[in-house]
């Protein structure tokens, strides 16, 4: 087992003309698309492969998860 390794899951399409996106991009890189965080990394996922744990997220998931450990 892993433990947390401090990713996170930000939800805002893949659309370089959305505006929260802009803003998250513009957070994570440069102009030229070169990341300013050396140990960052800005990964573009579908929908489908965000959704393969999305079981975690139901109530008393990680109690159950905990429980059984």
């Amino acid at each position: 087992m892993r433990s947390y390794a401090g990713e996170i899951f930000i939800d805002v399409p893949f659309d370089e003309t959305d505006s929260q996106y802009r803003k998250v991009q513009a957070f994570l890189e440069h102009p030229d698309g070169t990341s300013r965080f050396d140990d960052v990394r800005f990964y573009v996922v579908t929908l489908k492969i965000a959704m393969k744990n999305a079981h975690h997220d139901e109530p008393g998931f990680w109690d159950r998860w905990a429980d059984n450990f």
